[in-house]
């Protein structure tokens, strides 16, 4: 039995994808035999320097002096809990710092130009640098990510090497398919990156009435649901807001497809759980994660972002059953193929590793 720590951050308030993550690593490793000690630091977004206070928080968080202390290893998952120093520390990557890397420049991220962001930026990069690269006491031993995605951006941006390492949504057990009603499931926070917005001026788009429901609770819910009424579509979308697990698994069992057209996603719960509940992905060229697991026309369709090309895409499915249920299906089965098992990630992190060499950093234009 091994005391493995497992640290990352959390905002207050929030409880989404990430905090999923970690409650079910958690779970996993207690099911494996260990013990578990979990370090979770508050982080908020919001004024710039919070970044910069949290940072120093996790920097001050130092197990070099006694040897590990009570932790035999480290897992360390967000920014900037993986700056925290541990002799055995291994680091699952759910993203960096967006803001300050594919996001900046972007009116999703920090505007260049400003000198109290650049240099905020410029010292993350240099703090992810030393704190990934590996090679020097109490940085990363070993470093995977959630998916590609987030393995080409840290390629990228830092010159740093990694593994992707995938694992199940939560109640990944509990998914099912049942038969298919007339609407389109668009499940996921109403935020600006996951542009539901895409959706609603496809459906507008579309020749035939296609229905289509929304869950999810967000800052963009009453922005949508304007957009929605201007477009004409009031008849035909539903938002429900926050949904029960129950009911948010009936929605997908019962969709005839799942529509999840984010930019640049890291990793993205929704396709996962689509492909679990047999039904076929929709999503963009643009999407990040969902394109490691949606086959356009074998498990799904990838389109360009744009709402016709979107459009086609829904009423091809919508308007062939057995076409949707059979890439459904074959969704379902690519799933199954990929070992995507909380027992793979538990051996693959807390494996005995030999001393590596330092991962080379490079610098970011």
């Amino acid at each position: 039995m091994m005391r493995v720590g497992i640290a990352s951050v959390h905002t207050p308030g929030i409880y989404g994808g990430a905090e999923f993550l970690v409650d079910g690593l958690i779970e996993a490793v207690r099911a494996a035999g260990h013990s578990v000690h979990k370090i979770s630091v508050p982080f908020y977004f919001e004024p710039m320097d919070a970044a910069a206070k949290t940072m120093d928080q996790c920097l001050a968080t130092d197990f070099l002096p006694y040897g590990g202390g009570q932790i035999d290893r480290m897992i360390c998952l967000k920014f900037p809990a993986y700056m925290i120093r541990h002799p055995d520390k291994r680091v699952w990557l759910l993203h960096q710092h967006r803001s300050a890397y594919d996001l900046y420049g972007t009116p999703y991220g920090w505007l260049p130009g400003k000198k109290d962001t650049d240099a905020l930026r410029s010292r993350i990069i240099a703090e992810d640098n030393q704190s990934l690269a590996g090679g020097t006491p109490g940085s990363a031993r070993a470093v995977y990510t959630i998916a590609e995605r987030v393995c080409a951006r840290l390629r990228q941006y830092n010159g740093i090497e990694s593994k992707a390492l995938y694992h199940p949504p939560a109640d990944f057990e509990a998914f099912r398919c049942e038969r298919a009603l007339p609407y389109i499931f668009v499940p996921s926070r109403l935020e600006g990156l996951k542009r539901q917005d895409l959706m609603l001026k496809a459906l507008a788009a579309c020749r035939s009435p296609i229905q289509a429901i929304f869950a999810g609770t967000g800052s963009m819910r009453k922005h949508l649901e304007a957009m929605a009424e201007g477009l004409g579509l009031a008849e035909r979308v539903r938002f429900v807001g926050a949904v029960s697990r129950e009911e948010m698994l009936s929605l997908y069992a019962h969709a005839t497809a799942v529509f999840f057209g984010p930019l640049d996603e890291d990793y993205g719960y929704v396709t996962l759980e689509a492909m679990l509940s047999s039904k076929p992905v929709v999503t963009c060229t643009d999407s990040g994660g969902p394109l490691e697991f949606v086959r356009d026309g074998e498990t799904g369709m990838i389109t360009t972002p744009e709402p016709e090309a979107i459009a086609e895409a829904l009423e091809t499915l919508t308007g062939n059953a057995a076409k949707a249920a059979e890439l459904g299906r074959n969704g379902y089965a690519r799933y199954q193929s990929m070992d995507i098992t909380w027992s793979h990630v538990v051996d693959t992190l807390l494996a005995d590793i030999p001393d590596l060499p330092t991962r080379a950093a490079g610098k970011l234009p």
